[in-house]
């Protein structure tokens, strides 16, 4: 929060306007001669916030302080006390020189710039002068001449697996001319032991459907697949 003293915003605000009523230039006599001025201002200040009043006071400390100085110049400067108050002022008066261009510049629209976006970037291409169809040409030319051929591929032959629905159909074609089969019988053409498989599989989803059912004489002996009446 700031603590505004009527008009004032802290206590180099103060300082600064009693000089330039003055018509004084920032030193350490001028301030000295506006001390009086500056504790009678704050005397007049009837609402007062003891901590926001804090820094008024601390200025009014360093006034009395210059002016007993100027007074007694036998008085010796103490090193812990830092920045001197005529520096502190300097360069709050800077501050406020800077902030009122700022906002000047601020409310004049065509004395400022303003970046709606950032730059687009296009990526190009400018060839040199002297390149010509022909020099591309050559130049791909010897590029595709230095690198090695291609292997060729591994060759494989990948045989045609038949489905459960053709092998199911395989079977209800066997029933129709006969009423029973081995399974020796169904798998004599196959090709693979995918087949095979295939083929268990389609009787196994017939005798389900109870389309067909399986019996065997004996241990290990063929496997025979009668049709259902």
């Amino acid at each position: 929060m700031e603590f505004k003293l009527k008009q004032f915003e802290g206590p180099f605000d103060l300082l600064l306007s009693l000089i330039n009523e003055q018509k004084l230039s920032i030193g350490e006599i001028s301030i000295a001669e506006v001390t009086e001025q500056y504790l009678n201002y704050l005397d007049k200040v009837i609402e007062r916030d003891t901590e926001e009043l804090a820094d008024f006071l601390v200025v009014a400390t360093k006034l009395l302080l210059l002016k007993s100085r100027l007074l007694l110049p036998q008085l010796s400067m103490d090193e812990d006390e830092g920045a001197s108050l005529e520096d502190q002022l300097k360069l709050y008066q800077a501050f406020v020189v800077a902030s009122k261009k700022m906002n000047e510049l601020w409310l004049d629209k065509q004395k400022g710039a303003f970046r709606i976006e950032p730059p687009r970037h296009t990526d190009t291409f400018s060839p040199p002068e002297n390149l010509t169809l022909e020099l591309v040409r050559d130049s791909m030319v010897q590029l595709i001449n230095r690198l090695e051929p291609p292997k060729a591929l591994p060759s494989t032959h990948i045989d045609k697996t038949v489905s459960m629905k053709e092998k199911v159909d395989a079977i209800r074609k066997m029933l129709q001319n006969r009423k029973s089969f081995s399974f020796s019988d169904l798998i004599a053409d196959n090709k693979n032991r995918t087949e095979i498989i295939i083929g268990f599989l389609a009787l196994l989803e017939l005798v389900k459907g109870q389309v067909v059912g399986l019996r065997q004489n004996g241990s290990f002996d063929d496997i025979l697949v009668d049709k259902v009446i």
